[in-house]
C-alpha cells in the first residue's frame, strides 16, 4: 500500500461523474469567506457513473483548542471500502496534528495511525498480516485527503473559503503522496431545494502532480461546510444529502426571458417543466411554432441535463428559443421538483412521460402541433426511440451521442474503458468485468445473485437497471417510422463514433419514404458536446463550458428540411 497511494490517489480521481456546474471569473454574493464552519453532523451520498455507490456520516467538532473530524462509512465501488472509523484532528488553523483510520478495502482489515509535528508526518499502517512505518516531510500547512474517504474535504473546504484563485494549497495523502490544489476559479452557483435556496461558492481546483493534473471541483455553503466534491474526469461525485435529494435542483438566474415554469400532469404525478417560447423573433403567420422536447436520459439529472458541470439542455433550450422554437424541458420522473418514484420506473415509463410532454405541446395555442420533434441525448436516445414508437405526434426524432449497443454490452463496454483509462492490471480487469458480467446475468434473470456482495445487489437490483440492460436499440429502431437525425461526436470516448454509425447502418433498412436518417459527425467533439483538448478530452474545466454552437445548427437545419420549415 505504501508503494501505490499515489496510484490509487489518481485512479480515485478519475472515477469521477461531475453533476456540477463550475462558475468561471469571479465572485458575486458573497463578499467574505466564513469565519468558520458550523459544526454538527452531514450525511453524504457518494455516486459512481451516476450509480449511488456509497454513503458517509460527517461530524465536525469544535474542540477547545481546534477541530475534529470524524466519519463512518460505505463505498462499493470502484474497490469496496468499509470506513468503521475516521478520525483528523486540526489545530484551530486546519492544521494537521493525528490522523486514524480503521476499517477494510476488498475485504482486506487496515488501519493507519499519523501524527504530524515540526513538518514531519509519521506514519503507522496495518494492513492484512502487514505492518509498516514511514515518515515523510511536509509542509506543517498541508491538507489531509486519504483515498477513498470524503469527510476530508471539509478541511479543504475550510481552506479553500480563506483563499483565493491563483493560490497553491499544500495536499498530503497519508501514508505517502505529496500534491498541492491550486484554486483556478470561484463562483457562486444557488440549488434551490425543498427547504430553502442554498447559495453555494463554487472552488475549480486543479490537483497538481508531475505525472498528470487533475481537475476537480469543491462546493461549500454559506457557513463553510461542504456541499458536494466533483471530481470530473470520469464518474464520481460526492453530495450532501440535501443537495442530493430528488427536490434540489440548480436555478437559472436570470432565467430566459420567454421562459415560464408549469406543471405537467401525468400517471398520478406531475413533471416540473420549463417551456421557452421565442421573444423578439418574427412569428409564423399563423402564430404557431415549431416546437421542441429535450428528454433527459438516466441519472440523477434535472431539467437542465447537468453533465461534468456542463448544462447541455438549459444552453440547447435557449439557443433555440432565439432561433424561433419552443422548447420543453423537465425534470425527470421521480428527480428534481417532478413527483413521481424513480425508483421503480423504467426506460418504457421515462417514454410514456415523454409522450406526456408532447401531448402537453400539442394543447398549447402558440405550438404548431404537426412539427413536434424530440432530442434524446445519452441514453435519453433510448427513451426517445420508445417513445417515437408508440406516439404519431413525435414527427421526428434527434439522437445525441447515443449509445448503438444493446444495454448489457454498453455496460461492459464501458467499464472497459474506464478500467484502461485508469491503469488496471490485466488481471484486475478481468476479475471486474467477470463479476460486472455475472451482475449482468443475475439482473436479466439469467444467472444467480451466489457470491455477489449484497451491496452490489442493491444497487443493480432495480427495475431501471433491469430495462436498461435488456433493452435493444436495433429492435426499436427498425419499429420507429419518424425521420432520424444522430449527431455524434467525433472525439467522445464515452459513447464512441461508433456507437452513432451502428444506429446509422440499422435505421438505414427501414423502408417507409419518410424513414430517412441523417448522420453528422462534428469533428474536435466530445461527449459533453464541447471542443476536445489535447490533455483532457472529456473534461469541460480544460476549456469552454459553452457547448458547440454547431449542434443547433445542425439541428435547425435538419429540422427546417424534414418538416418543410422554410
Amino acid at each position: 500500500m505504501l508503494t501505490s497511494v499515489r496510484r490509487r490517489f489518481h485512479a480515485s480521481i478519475r472515477l469521477a461523474l461531475a453533476l456540477a456546474v463550475a462558475a468561471a471569473g469571479g465572485v458575486t454574493g458573497w463578499t467574505q469567506a466564513p469565519a468558520d464552519p458550523a459544526a454538527g453532523e452531514a450525511l453524504f451520498n457518494i455516486f459512481v457513473g451516476s450509480t449511488p455507490a456509497g454513503f458517509e456520516r460527517v461530524r465536525v467538532v469544535r474542540t477547545e483548542d481546534g477541530w475534529l473530524l470524524q466519519a463512518s462509512g460505505q463505498l462499493t465501488a470502484p474497490v469496496p471500502v468499509d470506513t468503521r472509523v475516521f478520525e483528523a484532528a486540526y489545530d484551530a488553523e486546519w492544521r494537521p496534528r493525528r490522523l486514524t483510520i480503521e476499517g477494510s478495502q476488498a475485504g482486506i482489515p487496515f488501519r493507519l495511525d499519523s501524527t504530524f509535528a515540526d513538518g514531519a508526518a509519521t506514519n503507522a499502517l496495518r494492513e492484512g498480516d502487514r505492518q509498516a512505518t514511514n515518515e515523510d516531510r511536509i509542509d506543517p500547512e498541508s491538507v489531509l485527503l486519504p483515498n477513498s474517504i470524503f469527510v476530508s474535504y471539509e478541511a479543504l473546504a475550510m481552506r479553500l473559503a480563506q483563499s483565493q484563485p491563483g493560490q497553491e494549497l499544500p495536499i498530503y495523502v497519508p501514508p505517502r503522496g505529496l500534491l498541492s490544489a491550486r484554486i483556478e476559479a470561484v463562483g457562486i452557483q444557488h440549488i434551490e431545494t425543498a427547504e430553502r435556496i442554498i447559495e453555494a461558492r463554487t472552488y475549480r481546483i486543479t490537483f497538481v502532480d508531475p505525472s498528470q493534473p487533475l481537475d476537480a471541483e469543491v462546493w461549500i455553503d454559506e457557513s463553510g461546510r461542504l456541499l458536494r466534491v466533483s471530481l470530473p474526469y470520469a464518474s464520481l461525485e460526492v453530495a450532501r444529502r440535501d443537495i442530493a435529494s430528488v427536490s434540489a435542483r440548480l436555478t437559472t438566474d436570470p432565467p430566459h426571458p420567454g421562459s415560464e415554469r408549469v406543471r405537467v400532469e401525468a400517471a398520478g404525478f406531475s413533471l416540473a417543466t420549463t417551456v421557452i417560447a421565442p421573444v423578439d423573433v418574427p412569428p409564423p403567420p399563423d402564430g404557431r411554432w415549431p416546437a421542441v422536447v429535450l428528454v433527459p436520459g438516466t441519472g440523477p439529472v434535472d431539467r437542465d441535463e447537468t453533465v461534468s458541470g456542463v448544462p447541455v439542455f438549459r444552453q440547447l433550450a435557449w439557443t433555440l428559443a432565439d432561433r424561433g422554437f419552443v422548447v420543453a424541458r423537465y425534470d425527470k420522473r421521480g428527480y428534481g421538483q417532478s413527483g413521481g418514484r424513480a425508483e421503480s420506473a423504467t426506460l418504457s415509463d421515462y417514454a410514456e412521460d415523454v409522450r406526456t410532454m408532447v401531448r402537453h405541446l400539442q394543447r398549447r395555442n402558440d405550438v404548431d402541433r404537426d412539427r413536434i420533434v424530440a432530442v434524446g441525448y445519452g441514453e435519453g436516445g433510448w427513451i426517445g426511440l420508445l417513445a417515437a414508437r408508440r406516439e404519431n405526434r413525435i414527427k421526428g426524432l434527434a439522437l445525441l451521442a447515443t449509445p448503438g449497443s444493446s444495454g448489457a454490452t454498453f455496460v461492459l463496454e464501458q467499464q472497459r474503458d474506464e478500467l484502461r483509462r485508469i491503469g488496471s492490471t490485466g488481471d484486475e480487469r478481468r476479475e471486474r468485468i467477470a463479476l460486472q458480467t455475472r451482475i449482468n446475468r443475475a439482473v436479466l434473470g439469467e444467472g444467480e445473485w451466489d457470491g455477489i456482495p449484497d451491496a452490489l445487489r442493491r444497487q443493480a437490483d432495480t427495475p431501471l437497471f433491469r430495462s436498461f440492460l435488456a433493452f435493444n436499440p436495433t429492435a426499436e429502431l427498425r419499429r420507429v417510422r419518424q425521420p432520424l437525425l444522430l449527431i455524434q461526436g467525433s472525439e467522445d470516448q464515452l459513447v464512441p463514433p461508433h456507437h452513432a454509425e451502428r444506429l446509422e447502418r440499422i435505421a438505414q433498412r427501414r423502408d417507409r419514404r419518410e424513414s430517412t436518417v441523417e448522420l453528422v459527425t462534428l469533428d474536435g467533439i466530445n461527449h459533453l458536446l464541447l471542443p476536445a483538448t489535447d490533455a483532457s478530452p472529456e473534461n469541460p474545466s480544460s476549456g469552454s463550458q459553452e457547448i458547440t454552437p454547431r449542434i443547433a445548427e445542425v439541428l435547425i437545419g435538419w429540422i427546417e428540411r424534414t418538416l418543410s420549415l422554410e
